[in-house]
């Protein structure tokens, strides 16, 4: 039987489609499996490691109450200086924790998770944010709602990695039957490599049923915008 060209073609696209979905699908399994292991992970250190810690504090200061004025100057110095470095240890785990699962997104939604996030994290690299957010909450599921959280904070990271830029821009606004979340910077235009780069975050968008759209222009910037669909929360 005589195959012609252009049904083998067909042949071809069909098994290529066959197997790009295949792979979609492994990567998007993948994705939910790190999340999983994410939020497994950051409960586990608030409660082992937050536990130690405070426990440690808290012994540190019956001894401090307990000896007194019996100190020497040296000894209460190494003592105050031992209860500080616990205090660092705890900021250090909030950040690890936060970073790993946001607690704020989980109670308060993405709006004040993304908010306090940028705010900390420009602040602490001395970048000026503008945050223009919803007050009145998204009509996302929490499955939507941590895509976007994962793509701001990569897109931020990204950003802040390269340290060329000095003003950094979060607006989320209805687009359509979406929401359009986009993230800008007047920083160097990412390069052909770290556009590239960018290829986990269009799939964990793409995942959620949404788009991605990258700008990089030469004196003018970046802008990452992502399209997540509403009709995901079964609303509206």
């Amino acid at each position: 039987m005589h195959v012609s060209d252009e049904q083998r073609e067909r042949e071809l696209e069909v098994r290529v489609a066959a197997r790009t979905e295949e792979l979609s699908s492994l990567s998007t399994h993948l994705l939910r499996l790190a999340e999983t292991e994410r939020s497994s992970l950051a409960k586990e250190l608030h409660d082992e490691l937050g536990g130690l810690i405070t426990a440690v504090k808290m012994d540190l200061s019956w001894l401090s109450a307990r000896l007194g004025a019996s100190l020497d100057p040296e000894s209460r110095q190494k003592l105050d200086s031992v209860m500080q470095m616990l205090n660092q240890a705890m900021l250090l785990k909030r950040r690890v924790v936060e970073s790993l699962r946001p607690s704020l997104l989980d109670h308060f939604g993405l709006a004040v998770a993304l908010r306090s996030h940028f705010d900390e994290e420009c602040a602490r690299a001395g970048i000026e944010c503008v945050a223009t957010l919803p007050e009145d909450g998204l009509a996302l599921d929490a499955v939507a709602q941590l895509t976007l959280f994962r793509v701001a904070q990569e897109a931020l990271a990204n950003l802040l990695a390269r340290g060329t830029a000095k003003h950094v821009e979060l607006v989320i606004e209805p687009e359509g039957d979406c929401y359009q979340m986009t993230v800008g910077d007047d920083g160097q235009a990412m390069d052909a490599a770290q556009l590239r780069a960018l290829a986990g975050m269009r799939h964990r968008v793409m995942g959620a049923g949404g788009r991605l759209d990258v700008e990089a222009v030469a004196n003018q910037g970046n802008r990452i915008t992502a399209y997540v669909p509403r009709s995901l929360a079964g609303s509206e």
